[in-house]
């Protein structure tokens, strides 16, 4: 996984999850995530990385570290650098 990539990832989701400190090992339920901040979480991932997520991806990953891979996967099955 790129640095950059899981860096920049990470400043997404922290975002979102704002005043919350973020690390790769939080749950969706230690976030305590609502349908909302799920739904702008997605929205923020495909407006900076340009990858479609959609509701059932969120309910399959066990942690940010998985959403991070996820979405490098995701770059990757579509062609977009992750460099």
């Amino acid at each position: 996984m790129s640095n950059d990539l899981s860096d920049d990832l990470m400043s997404v989701i922290s975002e979102v999850f704002a005043p919350r400190e973020v690390s790769l090992d939080d749950t969706f339920d230690s976030l305590e995530a609502t349908s909302v901040s799920l739904l702008r979480l997605m929205v923020s991932i495909r407006s900076s990385f340009n990858v479609t997520l959609d509701v059932v991806d969120m309910f399959t990953v066990d942690n940010i570290g998985d959403l991070v891979q996820l979405v490098e996967e995701r770059m990757a099955q579509d062609g977009i650098a992750t460099t």
